[in-house]
């Protein structure tokens, strides 16, 4: 993994106690594996785990190209908290 960015209400602050946690991975292990994939090996990662964690996984390529166009990785980068 080369990122990882919290963020949504989690990173904002403005979260209430069951909210989830929205985060980014960045990771060039995510190559030459579908999006929709990517996020049920995630979840399966995570099912062992209290948290409801949203992810939204990304290679270094693709995060790099969605940062500059407006929308939900933009925003993150600029609110988000990298962990």
């Amino acid at each position: 993994m080369e990122k990882a960015i919290l963020f949504g209400s989690r990173a904002r602050g403005d979260n209430f106690n069951d909210s989830d946690y929205d985060i980014i991975i960045v990771s060039p292990d995510f190559a030459n594996i579908l999006f929709t994939q990517r996020i049920a090996k995630m979840y399966d990662f995570w099912k062992h785990y209290p948290l409801d964690i949203e992810p939204i996984c990304y290679t270094p390529e693709e995060f790099e190209k969605k940062k500059k166009q407006i929308g939900l990785v933009q925003q993150a980068v600029k609110e988000g908290i990298e962990l």
